[in-house]
């Protein structure tokens, strides 16, 4: 390790030995490579890299085998703007093979690998995974030669161990971070993320929320993390916090209103929508938000009443809202409404494989002009060979015509890519009861149970799955 005098000390010693400065200064010069290390640190002081790299050098003509000088070379070469990249690996390197724990260098040389990571990102491409990991390599014997901890080395580590998917490595880093700056709302959210990249969710939360009442900026992050966990209520009140910083943000508002919809707090999740409408009375979201908030809630008919003026103005071209006024008119009986909307958005889009789709299964699940619902399932397959509610959809058409080969065949395969959907089991239960295959149907509606519960009735799946023991059981 260099011995770093100061440069008052260093000029009193050769006062004593009865040399002048200027002689001084010629015999450092020539005899001692230190003199020339501390001269350069000095002169790139002064804003002046080109001389601090002349004396750097001669340091290393004088002392060819010292690490140190070596690294402290390819170090102000990585400090140049922009960074001399070349000549400081190249002097990085010679460093290493001197002293392969040399802290400064194996520092530069993660840096530049760290530095290349970013560039990548940046640019919007791939890090090349060998940066990636030669930035970790060299950071982390850097920071095991150290005393003490270095927050801005600590810093890149870590981001390079999530870079790595390394997350419990990436959380001790940011820990250290955090540790030395613990009102840093950065470190925070680095931290919090490598939590969630670890799958500690409630190691995320917890980060966050102890900052968040002084740093308001980390609300919608933590609110995301609690929506992950499932902790509904919670989130929408961060939710609430990032609005009170970014009170515009749509987004935000449409993630609080989603949260409490999902919480079943239909009443707060309508309110909210109504008062997000008013403030953005162009944006379609917030009609059908609470649209279908009032009609969750009780209110259906308020709910088809906001849904219907808007398909009549701002959304009269969105599918998506469309869509969800077709859903209420079959929840509540009209059927011949959700036909007539149906219809008038395949005139507008007779190609559109989603809407194919919703009409044949709406004619199909009312056992009505079948071979029509037919025609327009396989159109939509055409278009999207592999959707599985697509097979779901003509399994379930040719079941209602009574074609019940074709019907397994096309529901097995929707039932395979979707397992956990109810409905979809349960279509496929039905097809192999109604063919006498009572033990695949038992199979399928006992799937259908353990699925998602949607688009079922749990009593009368139960009841279907008896009567076919019983018709097993009288067979024998």
């Amino acid at each position: 390790m260099l011995h770093r005098y100061a440069p008052r000390l260093a000029a009193l010693v050769f006062m004593l030995l009865g040399l002048s400065p200027a002689a001084a200064v010629a015999q450092q010069n020539q005899a001692n490579p230190y003199f020339e290390f501390l001269q350069a640190r000095r002169l790139e002081g002064e804003g002046k890299p080109d001389a601090a790299l002349a004396a750097l050098q001669r340091a290393a003509a004088a002392d060819p085998r010292s690490a140190e000088i070596k690294a402290e070379i390819a170090a102000l070469y990585f400090r140049q703007r922009p960074p001399a990249r070349v000549e400081g690996e190249k002097f990085a390197r010679e460093a290493l093979a001197i002293d392969e724990n040399n802290v400064e260098a194996n520092r530069a040389l993660g840096d530049m690998y760290a530095r290349a990571v970013d560039d990548a990102i940046r640019a919007r491409t791939a890090p090349a995974p060998q940066d990636v990991k030669n930035a970790v390599l060299y950071l982390e014997r850097a920071a095991a030669g150290m005393v003490g901890t270095d927050i801005n080395l600590q810093y890149y580590l870590g981001q390079m161990y999530l870079r790595d998917n390394q997350a419990q490595k990436a959380v001790q880093a940011f820990v250290k971070v955090v540790a030395q700056s613990p009102g840093n709302a950065q470190a925070r959210q680095l931290l919090a993320g490598a939590y969630a990249a670890a799958g500690d969710l409630k190691g995320a939360i917890g980060t966050l929320s102890e900052l968040v009442d002084y740093a308001p900026q980390l609300a919608e992050t933590l609110a995301l993390y609690l929506e992950q966990d499932g902790q509904l209520k919670e989130a929408a009140a961060a939710y609430t916090v990032a609005l009170s910083q970014q009170p515009n943000n749509r987004q935000l508002k449409v993630r609080r209103i989603l949260v409490l919809y999902n919480a079943k707090d239909y009443g707060q999740a309508a309110r909210y929508a109504a008062e997000a409408r008013k403030q953005h009375p162009d944006d379609v979201n917030f009609a059908r938000l609470q649209a279908r908030a009032l009609f969750d809630g009780g209110d259906r008919n308020g709910g088809i009443a906001i849904a219907e003026a808007a398909v009549k103005t701002i959304a009269a071209k969105d599918a998506q809202t469309q869509f969800a006024l077709v859903d209420m008119y079959s929840d509540v009986g009209r059927p011949a409404d959700a036909e007539k909307l149906l219809r008038q958005m395949l005139a507008n889009e007779p190609a559109n494989p989603t809407v194919l789709n919703h009409l044949g299964y709406l004619l199909a699940n009312r056992g009505e002009q079948l071979d029509e619902a037919v025609t327009l399932v396989k159109k939509a397959l055409e278009a999207k060979p592999d959707q599985p509610e697509f097979l779901d959809s003509l399994g379930w058409a040719y079941y209602k015509r009574g074609e019940l080969n074709d019907a397994v065949r096309y529901l097995a395969q929707a039932a395979a890519k979707l397992p956990d959907n109810s409905e979809v089991q349960d279509h496929l239960g039905d097809a192999h009861a109604k063919r006498g295959s009572m033990q695949d149907a038992i199979s399928a509606w006992t799937k259908a149970l353990a699925g998602d519960g949607q688009g079922i009735q749990k009593g009368d799946v139960e009841k279907k799955i008896a009567d076919a023991k019983v018709k097993i059981q009288n067979a024998k």
